[in-house]
């Protein structure tokens, strides 16, 4: 260790201009991380295995794409309660192996050109990662945000600050050493509350790598004083050399464009190239072909935008603001497969029967039996027969009670106060009895419904008007189990 820690401090000394000019860089190496937090684990440093491609943006600003596979054990053997997770009882021993992939924008904090330099970055990415049982290689099991045994695994969105220390060796060879810190933001994470609270959420990691630069650019070189010393100071060239100032390899003289930044494709006369008409010169521009349609609605680097990421872009997408991760149509608008509101890709389920209430996920909404339901039936003077309006809904509730078959009700009929007492608690019990009917034909069993009739008790608005009699004209169903 002491032999290289010598052999690199003398390829510092010895390389003061090693931190030459360069574009790209890409790199690969290996080191130590940690998953460190407030859980039931307590993972030791395991290994690290990465690559990085990196992009030398110019005025010290480097960008880079990093990759990395990770794998950190327990500790020790330990026990778990059942109470606070669905981890088995007895003695496990896990171990966190995870993919990252991430990107970081740094800037470094001495000129270029030195040979011993540093630079601080933030970024972010997403880490695929899972929790296994060492002992047989199955990844454990914990409750999910619905109260479902899910695995501890996730495809997991982080943020990340890190610093980068560099040796040059070389005019194309550099040492990294690299320090960094992710934090585990949860998106990507379906964990129950209570479970998620208290789960490790911040990776640390330390890597030395080595790095290859290519692509160097060019750099303004300028006479010495020395150079026009030898000349003479009163000497002075009879005709000045043709110049091209913005290195378009058209002549200033000839050039009706002067300052078209580098990397532009120029005409003859040293104006930029824009072959499909973006606005986005060639050689800047990484879709060259773009449509005319298109037109308006490319990014800076000439291609279609595409705002809601279903491969699509926007100029031929009928929906450019779907929900990211919906499946769409040649459109680019969303699928339903089954009419429940919610897009495949996010449904949770895809087959919900038609008419039945569904949460954010596309799974049957149980809050629909929290509270009693209130119908409030279009009915003939007198009569207890319900209109369509009120059959769709009830069949609906049908369908939705033949997924819950441990779930009773409850359904009590009420009448307004035209008519007599008698009479009118007679009609209520009817009206009741006609929803069970209909109940009992859509498929729900008459073993779970019971009946009654309130008559014109606890009427809900006023007996005076035509708008309040309606209101209290009505069939409450009530849930339990």
């Amino acid at each position: 260790m002491r032999r290289v820690l010598v052999i690199l401090s003398l390829l510092c000394l010895t390389t003061s201009a090693a931190a030459d000019d360069y574009r790209y860089w890409l790199g690969g190496g290996g080191g130590f991380g940690m998953l460190s937090g407030k859980s039931d684990f307590t993972f030791k440093m395991g290994p690290t295995f990465g690559a990085t491609l990196g992009h030398n943006l110019g005025s010290g600003w480097l960008v880079e794409l990093n990759g990395s596979l990770i794998s950190s054990k327990e500790e020790e053997v330990m026990s778990v309660s059942p109470a606070d997770t669905l981890l088995p009882l007895g003695g496990l021993r896990g171990e966190f192996k995870a993919v990252r992939v991430g990107a970081m924008v740094s800037h470094l904090l001495r000129k270029q050109t030195s040979a011993f330099n540093m630079s601080l970055g933030l970024g972010g990415g997403l880490m695929d990662w899972k929790i296994v049982d060492e002992y047989n290689d199955t990844t454990i099991r914990v409750e999910g945000n619905r109260g479902q045994d899910v695995d501890y695994s996730a495809s997991e969105l982080f943020a990340s600050a890190g610093i980068r220390f560099y040796l040059f060796a070389s005019p194309g060879i550099s040492f990294q050493l690299s320090g960094t810190a992710d934090y585990l933001t949860g998106a990507g994470a379906e964990f129950a509350d209570a479970f998620n609270d208290k789960r490790d959420k911040l990776f640390l990691s330390s890597m030395l790598s080595l790095n290859f630069h290519f692509g160097g650019g060019r750099r303004n070189e300028w006479s010495s004083d020395s150079s026009w010393e030898k000349s003479g100071a009163s000497e002075r060239p009879s005709k000045l050399a043709s110049t091209d100032s913005d290195g378009d390899g058209v002549a200033d003289e000839s050039d009706r464009c002067l300052g078209t930044p580098r990397g532009i494709e120029v005409d003859r006369l040293g104006c930029p190239k824009d072959s499909d008409g973006d606005g986005i010169a060639d050689g800047l521009d990484d879709c060259p072909q773009t449509e005319p349609a298109a037109r308006g609605k490319i990014d800076i680097f000439g291609c279609p935008v595409d705002s809601d990421f279903d491969g699509i872009p926007d100029y031929r997408d009928g929906c450019p603001s779907n929900p990211v991760g919906a499946q769409v149509d040649a459109t680019g608008c969303p699928i339903d497969g089954d009419k429940d509101g919610v897009p495949d890709g996010l449904d949770d389920c895809p087959n919900t029967l038609a008419g039945i209430p569904v949460d954010r996920h596309g799974c049957m909404d149980m809050g629909m039996f929290a509270k009693p339901m209130v119908l409030h039936p279009d009915y003939e003077p007198g009569g207890f027969e319900i209109d369509s309006r009120t059959k769709a809904r009830v069949e609906s509730l049908a369908r939705a009670l033949a997924l819950v078959p441990e779930m009773k009700l409850e359904i009590t009929g009420y009448t307004d106060d035209i008519g007599n007492d008698g009479a009118n608690q007679k009609l209520s019990e009817k009206r009741a009895n006609r929803i069970k009917d209909f109940l009992v034909v859509y498929g729900v069993s008459v073993d779970r419904i019971k009946t009654s009739g309130r008559g014109e008790a606890n009427f809900v608005a006023s007996n005076q008007t035509a708008e309040g009699r309606a209101k209290n004209r009505r069939i409450e169903i009530v849930f339990h189990k």
